[in-house]
């Protein structure tokens, strides 16, 4: 719907007593508004009105901003449930199908999308002869826990917006200021609701960021990262004026090169989904890039006498 007032804050959200309100922009001058009264809990198939909705978000917000001209209104209610296992033979399950809880943080689309983007290159890679079927098994053990992570973190939000005893009001009060205030606790939040702080399982003794979401840093040719992602390969991002290319595997398809723009030293092996599969803050031994680029990219293709 659209508000005659714009609020202060991109996203707003409180809770007052039994009523809760949530407001985030679409960007085209419509708002989605999320409201909930504990005192009147009714079947999704009860009519609703711009004035209930109106209501609730005064009694959360203390103030409606002039809701008006709303283009779709329901009723929902959430479950949370979560797949025991995302992979059984030749079926996988990513998004809805694998995970399903309350919007609260906005964290199923971003979850959903990590989910296909985790999935897809392991399939391409497989399905290629580039990787042991074995690779589709780190499906489940990297992406499992985390759907598991957001049930629990969405479900949390929930029961806090619920809380009804003085004590639990009073720990979702100290919660909010903690994330409004406190930088740290803003930026793990921040980081667990756009589902780029979650990790990944690395073996040990393996490089700090191995596991990790890696930024769209800046490149050396002006471009960056995720741009250099975008067609699937892996990318390799090593120090400026640094050339690895005895080391490399000649296989263009499935690996492009890049260096870093800043006078960082770290050689990084980023995979498709923008995670970092190696890394090395030292100039790598000799065989060792290439043995990491053949364990992560596959055997490169035999030659072929002509």
């Amino acid at each position: 719907m659209k508000l005659a007032e714009q609020p202060d804050e991109l996203l707003t959200v409180s809770a007052v007593g039994d009523a809760f309100a949530f407001l985030a922009p679409f960007g085209d001058g419509y708002y989605r508004v999320i409201g909930w009264h504990r005192g009147h809990d009714v079947p999704d198939t009860e009519p609703l009105d711009l004035a209930e909705v109106k209501e609730i978000t005064r009694l959360a917000l203390g103030r409606d901003y002039g809701m008006h001209d709303a283009r779709w209104m329901s009723r929902f209610h959430s479950d949370e449930r979560q797949a025991p296992a995302y992979r059984i033979g030749r079926v996988f399950l990513a998004g809805d199908a694998a995970h399903v809880h309350t919007p609260a943080g906005g964290q199923g689309m971003n979850t959903g999308l990590q989910d296909a983007a985790n999935l897809s290159w392991k399939l391409v890679s497989v399905l290629a002869g580039h990787a042991d079927p074995a690779l589709l098994d780190t499906y489940q053990s990297e992406r499992h826990p985390v759907g598991k992570a957001v049930l629990r973190s969405s479900g949390g939000l929930v029961r806090l917006a619920m809380a009804k005893r003085p004590w639990t009001r009073a720990a979702r009060a100290a919660l909010t200021g903690l994330v409004s205030h406190v930088g740290p606790a803003r930026r793990k939040a921040t980081a667990q609701v756009t589902g780029i702080g979650y990790r990944y399982p690395a073996p040990r003794g393996t490089h700090p960021l191995t596991g990790t979401r890696v930024p769209d840093v800046r490149l050396a040719d002006g471009t960056r990262l995720y741009e250099a992602l975008r067609d699937g390969r892996f990318v390799l991002i090593t120090p400026a004026h640094e050339s690895f290319s005895h080391e490399l595997p000649p296989h263009p398809d499935r690996l492009a090169t890049a260096h870093w723009a800043s006078a960082r030293r770290t050689t990084l092996l980023v995979r498709p989904d923008g995670y970092a599969a190696w890394a090395s803050d030292t100039t790598p031994a000799p065989g060792a890039l290439r043995s990491a680029l053949t364990a992560h990219l596959g055997p490169a293709p035999a030659r072929q006498l002509h």
